[in-house]
C-alpha cells in the first residue's frame, strides 16, 4: 500500500471530500461510502477480512466530520452501500485519536482489494466488515 495524501486516497475511489480539513467520509461517484479508518482500530483475520469498530461518541473534536460520518453511515445502512477504506496510520502509535487528530502526524494509504459493509450502526457504535474482492 503506497502512502498518499488524504484527498488523493479518496480520489482513488472516485470520492471527493466535502472539506479536506475535517471530513473523513464521502460518497463516491459509484455510490459507495469511502471512510477514513484508523489502522489501530482495524482487526485483521486469517481469512483475509478486516473488522473496523468505533464509537462516534468517542470523538471529542471534529464535530463536523463526526456528524457527516453519522449521516453517511446511516445512508450506507439504509441503502446497503458498499464501503471502501482509506487507512490512516499514526506516525507515533502512542498518540490519542479521540480529540481533534488533524494536527497529529499520520500517513494515508488505500486497500482496493477489500470491500466492506456496515454490519452494525446504532447511531453511535458502528462496525464495518471488509472482505477481499
Amino acid at each position: 500500500m503506497k502512502k498518499i495524501t488524504l484527498t488523493a486516497a479518496f480520489a482513488r475511489f472516485g470520492a471527493e471530500l466535502r472539506n479536506p480539513r475535517w471530513a473523513c467520509s464521502a460518497i463516491a461517484r459509484d455510490g459507495s461510502l469511502v471512510i477514513s479508518c484508523w489502522r489501530h482500530f482495524l482487526r485483521s483475520y486469517v481469512d483475509g477480512h478486516e473488522r473496523y469498530e468505533d464509537r462516534l461518541s468517542r470523538w471529542l473534536g471534529n464535530y463536523q466530520g463526526r456528524d457527516l460520518l453519522r449521516e453517511h453511515l446511516q445512508l450506507a445502512v439504509d441503502n446497503r452501500l458498499s464501503v471502501r477504506q482509506v487507512i490512516a496510520t499514526l506516525a507515533d502509535p502512542r498518540d490519542r485519536t479521540d480529540t481533534d487528530a488533524s494536527a497529529i502526524p499520520k500517513t494515508f494509504s488505500t486497500n482496493g482489494d477489500l470491500v466492506g459493509t456496515v454490519v452494525a450502526f446504532d447511531g453511535d457504535i458502528f462496525v464495518i466488515e471488509f472482505y477481499p474482492v
